[in-house]
């Protein structure tokens, strides 16, 4: 772990941490624009509803970044992808072996935790068509933060239905 990582996760103040995953995400071409346009894109919806689903998905996301255990799941895929691509977990990263499953555990967890059995639900078609920023993060071999951002990105809008 990054030394600069390292004093972000040991920090205590609960605001700090809130901004510093929103930081860690955006160090990594991650923010609320791009999964705005991420889950816009797949929602289905009538032109006249998009404003309003928008603004309310925007509110959740907000909301949710801070949301404890969405953010340390967030942080956990961040800390697994640099654990990866630096030799340091017990499989080969670079490979995405499919009997790895726990970077889907991690976006399930995520959208789970936003909005229950229908968020874990959308999650599925969310990773599996990638839009946007999901499918720029796997393109660029980050095998957990693409699902995370997917779990946080179904989560959110699945939220919005309710």
């Amino acid at each position: 772990m990054t030394e600069s990582l390292k004093n972000k996760c040991n920090s205590s103040d609960k605001n700090m941490l809130e901004s510093d995953v929103v930081k860690l995400l955006s160090n990594l071409g991650v923010n609320f624009d791009n999964m705005l346009k991420c889950g816009m894109y797949m929602c289905i919806c009538d032109e006249s509803e998009k404003k309003e689903i928008e603004t309310k998905f925007l509110e959740i996301m907000e909301k949710q970044i801070k949301n404890p255990n969405v953010s340390t799941l967030l942080i956990s895929a961040i800390v697994m992808d640099e654990r990866g691509r630096n030799g340091g977990l017990p499989f080969d990263y670079d490979s995405d072996p499919t009997y790895i499953y726990a970077d889907e555990v991690i976006g399930m967890a995520i959208a789970n935790e936003i909005a229950g059995t229908k968020a874990t639900f959308n999650f599925k078609w969310y990773d599996a068509k990638k839009p946007g920023i999901i499918g720029k993060l796997d393109k660029e071999g980050y095998m957990f933060l693409d699902d995370a951002v997917a779990g946080f990105v179904s989560g959110c809008m699945s939220k919005v239905f309710e």
